[in-house]
Formats: structure tokens, C-alpha cells, sequence
């Protein structure tokens, strides 16, 4: 399997992942032309891609979902909730390429088995995706915590791209008004680096998992940071002679390494 993140943040959300004869983006939140740019950049073929999965609604998720499946036939997967709020960015999709799950439903896409597991986010119904081909590689952004359910599902995942989206310190001292800053902290805001490391000092099994952080944000948060902030708090589960996980984080606007998982 192979992942690259295209773009990452308030700016713009795209990942590309492929196995076999099967090529799909999560997300589209930047332009079509943006997004054909950035997977020439990696050494693919816009024209190549199958489908795009819609995790959730907001403008920096969708903003040319409808643009790039109209233009090259995509087939566009998301739940009820989503396409009906999404509707007015993306605007008509063709039917025969509308794919409507259910959240926390398993599903085959060609090659791959998709698992859409629950978010907490301020939008209708969001969702991360745990995805299996040769692989098991988990995608989770935007959300305020993760339950059980979503955290056994995640389980055994070779590969992460989780959310470290704030430092709570800088975010408690910018600039940001207060209902803001509470609506991020809250339990359908975002997840800290604190939150991140919290998560992957569960997840982790001492097995190489390769982790990517994602949709950092650009005011209250600084990559350094994040990657110090995890490190710091897995190295109490981890000497630093069984570190075997790999980490980095995402580009805001160009893609990432292509992972070999």
C-alpha cells in the first residue's frame, strides 16, 4: 500500500492511498487544480483516481469534490448526513457515482475493505477511516476525542495519519476569541498534540507503525512542537532503545513522501 498526504490543515485536507489497481483520495478540500498538481508531484495521474471518501462536510474537506468528480467521473463516497450538507459546495453529483455508508459498517471498494469509524466534530457526521489492503492504515483528523469503539478499531495499524491539531498552551494565549478557542478544546473541536500522543501511546505495539500528523494548525501550533510534545510523552512508554515507530508531519501545502506500508 502507499500514502501520501497532499495537503494538510485549515487550509486544504487531501490524501491519496493506493493498493493494487485501486487509487483514491480522502478528501478533497483544495482546488481541482491544486490537488491535479500535487498528485503529478508524487507521479500520479489525476485521470488514474477511482473515487474520493468524504470524511465530513466542511469547506477545507470538500471544496472540490463535486469539481474533480464531474471532471473525471469520480465516484464520490460519504454518508447521508454529509452529502445532504455538503451539497451546496459540491454541488450535483452524478447518481451513478454517488456511494452513500453507513458509519462503523465495513465495506469493500475493489481492492481495498473500508471501515468509516465515528468522529466528534462540529459538523453532521463525521468520519475517519480505517482502510485494509496487504496493510491496516488508519486516517483520523478533526475530532474532539475517540471512543472505544473507534480506538479498537484503529488497532494493529501499520501506518497512522492522526490529528495533532493545537498546542493548548499557544491556544490559550492567541489571538483566537474565546468561543473559539472553547469549541476547539471542546469534545467536537480538534485534538491536541497532548491528545495525539495520548492516543498513539495506546495504539502503538513496538511493531515499525510509520505515523504522520495532520491538519496542524497554523496559529496555535508549530511542527517542532508537536513532534517534541509526542515524543516527550511516548518516551515514558518507550525507551529510547525500543523506539522502533517512525514520525513526521504532514506539509500544509505540498504533498508528503509517498509511505510504503
Amino acid at each position: 500500500m502507499k500514502f501520501s498526504s497532499l495537503a494538510s490543515g485549515s487550509s486544504g485536507n487531501c490524501q491519496y492511498i493506493e493498493y493494487k489497481n485501486t487509487r483514491i483520495l480522502i478528501d478533497a478540500g483544495l482546488s481541482g487544480k491544486k490537488i491535479e498538481q500535487n498528485l503529478k508531484e508524487i507521479g500520479v495521474d489525476p485521470k488514474t483516481i477511482d473515487a474520493i471518501f468524504v470524511t465530513h462536510e466542511h469547506i477545507d474537506h470538500v471544496k472540490s469534490v463535486g469539481v474533480l468528480s464531474r471532471r473525471y467521473d469520480l465516484k464520490v463516497f460519504a454518508n447521508m448526513k454529509t452529502f445532504e450538507r455538503m451539497r451546496p459546495t459540491v454541488k450535483e453529483i452524478d447518481t451513478k457515482n454517488t456511494f452513500i455508508f453507513e458509519n462503523k459498517r465495513n465495506f469493500q471498494f475493489k481492492d481495498l475493505n473500508i471501515n468509516p469509524i465515528s468522529t466528534f466534530h462540529d459538523c453532521a457526521q463525521g468520519c475517519g477511516f480505517v482502510i485494509n489492503g496487504n496493510k491496516k492504515l488508519s486516517v483520523l483528523t478533526d475530532t474532539g476525542w475517540i471512543n472505544s469503539e473507534s480506538m479498537e478499531a484503529m488497532d494493529k495499524s501499520e501506518f497512522y495519519y492522526l490529528e495533532s491539531n493545537h498546542d493548548v498552551e499557544m491556544l490559550m494565549n492567541g489571538t483566537y476569541p474565546w468561543p473559539t478557542k472553547q469549541r476547539i478544546l471542546s469534545t467536537k473541536g480538534h485534538l491536541s498534540n497532548e491528545n495525539a500522543a495520548e492516543v498513539l501511546d495506546t495504539l502503538l505495539k513496538k511493531k515499525n507503525e510509520k505515523i504522520l500528523l495532520g491538519h496542524l494548525s497554523s496559529d496555535n501550533n508549530l511542527p517542532d512542537l508537536a513532534l517534541k510534545t509526542i515524543k516527550n510523552i511516548l518516551s515514558e512508554s518507550f525507551k529510547e532503545e525500543d523506539v522502533d515507530y517512525t514520525i513526521d508531519v504532514a506539509p500544509r501545502f505540498v504533498p508528503s513522501a509517498v509511505y510504503e506500508i
